[in-house]
């Protein structure tokens, strides 16, 4: 009975891929926690709650949904193949019944518990990630990472939003802040020789493809560029610490410095070396800003 349970969580945690939609949730939580300090206003606890499982419901459902859609090609490429559907864990039916189900409950959840503004929100980052990214553009132009950026800056200004109950500047610059990093983290990815080749062999149009890979190495550093900006401009308008602040901005120089030289001369080292720093700088830069509200 206990493998059982632990086999059926395993496989659970692959369907939602557990880490990218973990991710996710965390920069929603971390973006409601930052405005709540922020503002000096008390922590709603139940708030806090209510958004990350409907976040995590919600993003859940989304991936299992694209699991489904795109369970053809992931059963060409490499590094998809052992995925639940296309090794064959699991069947075609229930994994659209789990997806439907989840995204469903995650959205009328947010709708019932938190505001109209949030609940539209989470429900566009399904609408975008599932509708215009897989099922849309995916497997017809380059461009469609641009769509699946859209989708994972949602949820941190779905924090933001919890509790500002509209859209502002700095929900925005979250926003983009994770728009531009997603292409950095995807195209670096596509840049591996067996993922190019998969990619290649699903027919799917990814930059480095249909383009050439100078210019996917000048796009992932504008991405970083980009990212860099906008997370050091919501912590100049938080009024964030200033010790948090320097590190922010050396972070953010190093990173325009490395992409600048990379869009320049654009080399394999460098873009993966800017994609590690681009990577770390995501998952601690919301914890910097937590830090900046709370110690200013």
């Amino acid at each position: 009975m206990f493998l059982d349970l632990k086999n059926v969580l395993s496989l659970f945690g692959e369907l939602i891929k557990a880490k990218q939609t973990m991710l996710l949730l965390y920069t929603g939580v971390l973006t409601y926690l930052i405005t709540a300090f922020g503002l000096v206003i008390e922590i709603n606890w139940f708030n806090l709650l209510h958004l990350a499982i409907s976040l995590y419901l919600a993003v859940s459902g989304t991936t299992v949904l694209n699991m489904y859609i795109d369970r053809d090609i992931d059963a060409i490429m490499e590094r998809t193949k052992d995925r639940p559907l296309p090794s064959g864990k699991v069947t075609a039916p229930i994994v659209l019944t789990i997806g439907t189900v989840l995204t469903v409950t995650g959205i009328v959840l947010a709708f019932l518990t938190l505001n109209w503004l949030t609940a539209l929100v989470i429900f566009l980052g399904f609408f975008f990630d599932v509708v215009v990214y897989t099922i849309l553009l995916k497997r017809r132009t380059k461009y469609s990472i641009i769509f699946g950026g859209i989708a994972g800056g949602l949820p941190a200004w779905a924090g933001r939003t919890t509790i500002m109950g509209s859209l502002d500047w700095i929900g925005f610059l979250f926003f983009i802040f994770i728009l531009a990093w997603i292409p950095v983290h995807i195209l670096t990815i596509a840049l591996i020789p067996k993922n190019f080749e998969g990619y290649k062999k699903a027919k799917i149009p990814m930059w480095p493809l249909v383009s050439s890979k100078a210019q996917t190495m000048r796009v992932i550093a504008i991405g970083a560029f980009i990212s860099s900006v906008a997370l050091y401009e919501a912590a100049r308008l938080l009024g964030a610490n200033g010790i948090i602040r320097i590190i922010w901005g050396v972070c953010s120089v190093l990173v325009i410095i490395l992409s600048v030289k990379n869009l320049i001369k654009p080399t394999n080292k460098l873009t993966f070396l800017i994609f590690k720093i681009a990577s770390l700088y995501m998952l601690l830069g919301f914890l910097l800003g937590l830090l900046g509200v709370i110690l200013q």
